[in-house]
């Protein structure tokens, strides 16, 4: 039988200059995100089963909070 590949508990990137990561939580198919902009410290936590799943949603509220944050002022 072949044997099944570990996927990553955590993950570090960058997003559009933004740094961020992500932990897988102890929740099944949950994972803890954090990451700043203009040091302001967003953390929180998204669902995917997935690895590639939740990075891509982290960076979907990245580039929201991105969005908004260019309005605001």
């Amino acid at each position: 039988m072949p044997r099944r590949l570990q996927e990553p508990d955590q993950h570090a990137g960058i997003h559009r200059t933004i740094r961020f990561s992500i932990k897988r939580n102890s929740a099944p198919g949950y994972w803890h995100y954090a990451y700043a902009i203009d040091d302001k410290v967003r953390t929180g936590r998204v669902q995917g089963r997935l690895p590639l799943l939740a990075i891509r949603r982290v960076q979907m509220r990245i580039d929201r909070d991105m969005r908004t944050g260019r309005t605001e002022g």
